[in-house]
């Protein structure tokens, strides 16, 4: 019997007694801290750093240890980017935010809002919500103006997270973004959290998660192959990571 699948009731309690409490604490605290500084009072970088700091103080609550590959390697500091990465669960959001080290804004679902207070940080600095009714023109005019700033987005290109650890089909939006600015796609691929939380289930089993980061791909045109382009290597890249050929 391995290791961890006999000390997974150790960590379940330590779960109720502790981390969970003490993580939803400092992701509310987070939250609030994000608006506070980033919208209200307008500090520089004010919706970065407390996103930076505590979302990794989540990760280290939980005992979940992140391993960071390449990203010095190929992600450089006076540049911004269109980050991609596949979707495997929750903990994604907080290693992304506290690992990524950009500050860089995301384009999700417009379901999260209704996220009590993660919502709301996120509607007050910018973050781009979409929906089937979201006109493409709007989402489009936003990001640009996110990456015209010198920001970076982020955006999971299956839309959700994966039912079956398996990574899903990717749409186009992140690329098409990219395509229009013609900034630099970066792939990230993530390995582990499927497994730290997998759905349906309310504790955490116990998983170290990894973030590879791969080299730029740079935009060969501004036409419809560029995007197809843009996609079809961002997720070849990522499943050749992750063993998904």
């Amino acid at each position: 019997m391995k290791l961890r699948t006999i000390l997974h009731p150790l960590y379940v309690l330590y779960q109720l007694v502790f981390a969970w409490w003490a993580a939803l604490l400092v992701i509310a605290i987070t939250c609030i801290c994000i608006s506070l500084f980033g919208r209200y009072l307008k500090v520089k970088n004010g919706d970065y750093y407390p996103a930076l700091i505590l979302f990794r103080v989540v990760c280290w609550i939980c005992l979940v240890p992140v391993k960071v590959v390449d990203r010095k390697k190929y992600v450089e500091k006076d540049k911004n980017y269109v980050f991609v990465a596949n979707h495997q669960g929750f903990f994604d959001v907080l290693v992304m935010y506290g690992y990524v080290q950009k500050n860089f804004k995301w384009m999700m679902k417009a379901s999260l809002r209704k996220v009590p207070l993660l919502g709301k940080a996120c509607a007050d600095t910018d973050h781009i919500y979409v929906d089937r009714t979201t006109p493409q023109k709007d989402i489009l005019r936003k990001a640009l103006n996110i990456l015209k700033s010198g920001k970076s987005m982020a955006i999971f290109p299956e839309g959700t997270r994966c039912k079956n650890g398996k990574m899903g089909t990717f749409k186009k939006g992140a690329f098409v973004v990219a395509n229009m600015a013609q900034k630099p796609v970066v792939p990230v691929a993530i390995e582990g959290s499927f497994r730290l939380m997998p759905p349906g289930k309310i504790f955490l089993h116990w998983s170290p998660i990894k973030l590879t980061f791969h080299a730029p791909i740079e935009c060969k045109g501004r036409d419809a192959e560029n995007v197809e382009y843009l996609m079809n290597t961002s997720r070849e890249v990522i499943a050749k990571t992750l063993g998904e050929e």
